[in-house]
């Protein structure tokens, strides 16, 4: 299985090109010209890239991706305070654990199944026309068919078919085969004392 790149990714390989082609020298001797290759190569050649250079790269509009790149290449190449590096992973560390936690909430077991948080799934046609800002909840199941004539529900009919075709359809003869199967397990024995 291949890795996809998204137009939002090569978007951010030119922005991280960018900003590393404009930077200082020394800084950009330190990065592998592996990697200076790699962003040079995928990034996005119609993508106009402005960066201010008086403005903190944070507050600048990038892409979350770019400034998670360049963290990264500061954190391997750049930074040269053992101490200083150990605090920025250790940043790095908390802020995966808050991520891991809060995809584990968004997507749990419990609120995948919970009503409350479902949403109806239109068609094409009538997304176009669909207002986004109302969540909407979807109806279960069982209401759904009850209230729809259109529906037909077999699952229950279904499951008491096949209970009523295993039993006799009168009590009579449930009578009659219960007495045959003693009649016939009486001459059984009978028959076993006969031989002996």
């Amino acid at each position: 299985m291949g890795v996809v790149i998204t137009i939002d990714d090569i978007r951010a390989y030119a922005e991280v090109d960018y900003i590393i082609n404009h930077m200082n020298e020394k800084y950009i001797e330190k990065v592998p010209k592996k990697i200076l290759n790699f962003f040079s190569e995928l990034k996005d050649p119609n993508y106009e890239v402005k960066v201010n250079p008086y403005i903190p790269l944070q507050k600048q509009g990038l892409k979350r991706y770019t400034l998670e790149i360049i963290a990264l290449l500061h954190l391997k190449y750049w930074c040269e305070d053992e101490e200083r590096k150990k605090e920025l992973y250790g940043i790095m560390l908390r802020n995966q654990e808050k991520l891991e936690e809060q995809m584990r909430d968004k997507y749990s077991v419990e609120k995948l199944f919970d009503n409350a948080s479902a949403k109806v799934v239109k068609a094409e046609d009538d997304l176009q026309k669909e207002d986004f800002s109302k969540p909407r909840v979807v109806q279960r199941y069982s209401q759904y068919t009850e209230q729809n004539s259109d529906i037909q529900d077999y699952t229950d009919h279904v499951e008491e078919t096949i209970a009523v075709q295993n039993l006799p359809s009168d009590s009579s003869e449930i009578a009659k085969s219960f007495m045959e199967k003693l009649k016939e397990k009486i001459f059984s024995i009978f028959k076993k004392n006969e031989k002996i």
